[in-house]
């Protein structure tokens, strides 16, 4: 961001930009700084988006080979569009071809870095990756304190971390439970730590968590109850079952990375986690050992399968899932 910033203070921008990296709020920020920058508010004429697999290769062409209206730069954004998978050869021509007054904006969550297209952009624009790991727990603190700052509003550090344990490390989350709780204590200056207990909810990470440690001690009614109240914050099913094998498998490389007693720098970096997460992680490990993590991943693979071949509903299919795993007997591991 120090970077973009930097180039948008100097008017110096690249033809191209590729955003990409698992923290959306960063990148939505960026995208927004260098829009904002290169084109007026609600210029129409000079600015499009393409989003969600819709894209016309030949419009793209024309639209980066037109100049712009009354303004010194036409900024196109293909966001999630798939181009850099599917566009190769022809997609690499038009960024060959644009002239100095188009920017083209890409924003991707994953890329391959070893594609015609990322290696162009690489040589020829700028690449900035945006990732959940680089954020620490002193960075969202103090992010945190500075939300809080603009409304005059103060936070002990200590109570900073509790808020972050209880939001998760999603930076949509933090900045929307943070609002609340400016909201909620109205004139006073400080938030406290019974503040974040009456407003903050428990965000989806955090429930899902609930869940496998409900799992994990047997607990099927509190289990089942956690799968409602996803269900109820509008959560499809399938992203549920997703999430519940990603939860699982965090923890089977936490435990096997443990076992070849690396650091925790290592593999908060392997799990694609803050390092700050770790310890919350671990903990859970005391419900499980590699035998019946993997156990579970293997479960959790098999009723997604049934539910893709139509054998049960996904609803059914995952509840079915839940309640199978939680009466399981599972191993007791120790860190």
């Amino acid at each position: 961001m120090k970077e973009i910033r930097r180039q948008i203070a100097d008017r110096s921008f690249y033809k191209v930009y590729l955003l990409t990296g698992d923290e959306t709020y960063l990148i939505l920020q960026a995208k927004q700084l260098l829009k904002q920058a290169m084109v007026s508010e609600g210029d129409e004429m000079n600015y499009r988006l393409f989003e969600d697999n819709k894209i016309d290769l030949e419009e793209l062409r024309d639209l980066s080979q037109t100049f712009p209206f009354f303004s010194e730069k036409r900024v196109l954004i293909l966001d999630r569009t798939g181009i850099m998978k599917d566009g190769k050869d022809a997609f690499v021509k038009i960024l060959n071809e644009l002239p100095d007054t188009t920017c083209v904006i890409i924003c991707e969550p994953e890329v391959d870095k070893r594609s015609k297209v990322y290696k162009w952009i690489k040589k020829n624009g700028c690449i900035r990756e945006f990732l959940k790991k680089n954020q620490t727990e002193k960075d969202l603190t103090r992010w945190v304190a500075a939300l809080l700052k603009k409304d005059g509003k103060k936070i002990r550090e200590s109570d900073a971390r509790y808020f972050l344990e209880q939001v998760g490390d999603d930076m949509f989350q933090i900045k929307n439970e943070t609002a609340k709780l400016i909201s909620y204590t109205g004139q006073r200056d400080t938030v406290t730590r019974e503040d974040i207990d009456a407003i903050v909810s428990g965000e989806v990470m955090n429930k899902i968590f609930d869940l496998v440690a409900a799992i994990a001690s047997g607990d099927k009614q509190q289990a089942l109850t956690c799968y409602d109240d996803l269900i109820l914050l509008k959560e499809p099913p399938m992203r549920i079952l997703f999430l519940i094998v990603r939860q699982y498998r965090i923890l089977l490389l936490i435990r096997n990375m443990h076992d070849l007693h690396k650091t925790g720098d290592d593999i908060a970096k392997a799990a694609g986690i803050p390092k700050f997460a770790l310890r919350r992680n671990e903990s859970q490990l005391r419900g499980y050992d590699i035998d019946s993590l993997e156990k579970c991943i293997e479960a959790c693979i098999q009723i997604e399968e049934e539910i893709k071949t139509g054998r049960i509903s996904d609803r059914i299919g995952v509840e079915w899932l839940i309640v199978g795993l939680s009466e399981k007997k599972l191993g007791a591991g120790r860190i």
